[in-house]
């Protein structure tokens, strides 16, 4: 086994490391960034490790020109200086600027108490099975304030008049290390964390115990009403909990500090539901994406086709969606490939026939057969920010007359709650949610049913009608529906109907689930509303001439 290479903070010389490995085994020092200044301290009282020269690094790792580790100029996520076509100068991430990112933290230190300290730990990699691990997904709330899409990460956050803007932030991340990055791919390391995500410094992650105690107990030492903590030490909705947020735990306990403890994402969640211009717009190109991807699918529909396959075609669509033309330089277009800032913000729903009355059908495995619908819940993520869409259509491309009247039903409730959608309406979520119920019972009644109020609310229409969206599909959970519509949230508009075998209910409709959803901006007048995902076909003639288009060709 090729011995470990030592942690190197960021401007650490790599190319005495990468001489080292052809040389002699040396001891390095290491460097801890300080905004502009460096901190230096002998690594033997971090992690240190001596380098033989025999290991595959010195031939395997060399970029051809300087004989530095290739990965020293890598980053562990898209920057301008790699990627300028998927990002701007300014930006931290796509379409999200440094000067966004600041404001982020700016409001939540002003939101906080004198004296808080903010603890923000990333998410973890989680396994499928020994050595196979899932796609990394970062924490919402993480993301959101350092813009930082590494594991095994935390941001410390501070209170402090004396600094130039407030507070002061240390960041505490996986150093660069050649050795570990020739498995499994670049980091950002302790440099980048100053100099591209803002952090005032930056510590290895495995000095974040040492580190911490030391300030638990300065904490300590504070008066109470200036010495409040804010950070997720216990698990909430199945969330994975870090070690180091282990360790906070253990460190305040110690301390005594349990009466100053308040949970942080209540407090990050306010900000994030009121989207900035920028986040609308990486939203409405997620929308965008996942809407031309429903165009494919009901081209593609037909009988014997599994569901599976279906739900491929989606995938792929969406991916397609961002490669194309530019034509931004005036002249005939550049080629554009943006499909690496998407993926599938959730498991889907591919529900053919009688599956649609299923809530959540995923197995997404039979075969679909003509003369029935598909109901498909399915949407992109797009740098990070989700769309979350619902489209049913009939197999073979023509509603039935039965299918019809039902689809036309629940489509009329979806556009009059859309048209709520506004805070001059004075409606929050949940009395949308009402009035859908009141209305949903007008519309069955007109083709045939005669539902009481707690067969629409326990039978037919079991769920609610809307949820906050955002960088999480189901955003900021903890956000009452309640609370009145404010411009710039952003909200799902589902209403539904499932209509079991059940002689209660007319027989020409049984067996069927149809779902209609749409991801609406609320405006301030009903003339301000937006819906980013207008593209995927809805009304019967739209669906029916979407497939007629593949008949055609």
């Amino acid at each position: 086994m090729t011995p470990a290479l030592p942690r190197l903070a960021a401007r650490t010389n790599i190319a005495a490391a990468a001489a080292g490995l052809r040389q002699r085994p040396k001891q390095l020092r290491l460097r801890v960034y300080r905004g502009n200044s460096q901190s230096q301290q002998p690594a033997s009282q971090l992690h240190t490790t001596s380098i033989d020269n025999k290991g595959f690094l010195s031939t395997l790792l060399q970029t051809a020109k300087t004989k530095d580790p290739v990965t020293t100029h890598w980053h562990g996520q898209p920057t301008h200086e790699e990627r300028p076509d998927l990002m701007r100068k300014n930006e931290v991430t796509p379409g999200i600027t440094k000067a966004e990112y600041e404001a982020r933290r700016q409001s939540l230190v002003s939101a906080l108490p004198k004296g808080s300290t903010a603890f923000v730990f990333s998410s973890g990699v989680f396994f499928v099975s020994p050595h196979v691990f899932h796609g990394f997904r970062q924490h919402s709330d993480f993301y959101y304030l350092t813009g930082w899409n590494e594991p095994d990460s935390v941001a410390v956050i501070q209170q402090n008049s004396h600094a130039s803007r407030g507070y002061t932030m240390t960041m505490f991340v996986n150093p660069k290390d050649p050795e570990k990055e020739v498995w499994e791919g670049p980091r950002n390391g302790l440099s980048a964390a100053v100099s591209v995500f803002g952090a005032d410094e930056a510590w290895p992650i495995d000095e974040f115990t040492r580190r911490t105690a030391d300030l638990v107990a300065q904490i300590a030492q504070k008066p109470a009403d200036e010495g409040y903590v804010y950070a997720d030490l216990d698990s909430q909705n199945n969330m994975w909990v870090s070690p180091q947020c282990k360790e906070l735990k253990r460190l305040l306990k110690r301390d005594n500090l349990g009466p100053r403890i308040r949970r942080l994402s209540p407090s990050v969640q306010k900000l994030r539901l009121i989207k900035s211009d920028a986040e609308v717009a990486l939203m409405r190109e997620a929308g965008r994406v996942s809407g031309l991807a429903f165009a494919e699918i009901i081209r593609e529909s037909a009988p014997g086709m599994s569901e599976s396959m279906l739900q491929s075609v989606f995938e792929h669509a969406c991916k397609m969606a961002l490669v194309g033309k530019s034509t931004s330089d005036g002249g005939g277009g550049v080629a554009v490939d943006r499909s690496a800032l998407t993926r599938p913000a959730y498991v889907p729903v591919f529900a053919s026939g009688e599956h649609a009355l299923c809530m959540h059908y995923v197995l997404n495995s039979a075969s679909m057969r003509g003369g029935d619908l598909v109901l498909v819940d399915a949407g992109a993520e797009y740098a990070s920010y989700a769309s979350d869409i619902t489209r049913t259509f009939p197999v073979n491309g023509r509603f039935t007359d039965a299918q019809r009247d039902l689809y036309s039903a629940v489509l009329s409730v979806q556009q009059q709650m859309i048209s709520l959608c506004n805070v001059d309406s004075g409606y929050s979520l949940n009395e949308i949610h009402r009035r859908s119920t009141q209305v949903m019972a007008t519309e069955l009644k007109q083709i045939g049913f005669h539902a009481s109020s707690r067969d629409i609310d326990d039978r037919l229409y079991p769920h609610h009608i809307s949820h906050y969206l955002g960088m999480d599909v189901h955003d900021t959970v903890d956000m009452s529906r309640s609370q009145l519509l404010k411009k710039n949230m952003v909200v799902t508009v589902e209403p539904g109907i499932y209509v079991p075998y059940d002689d209660r209910f007319p027989k020409a409709f049984q067996g069927m689930g149809i779902r209609i959803e749409d991801d609406i901006v609320v405006g301030q007048t009903v003339d301000d509303i937006q819906n980013l995902t207008a593209l995927a076909p809805k009304t019967v003639e739209e669906i029916e001439a979407c497939a007629e288009a593949r008949q055609a060709n």
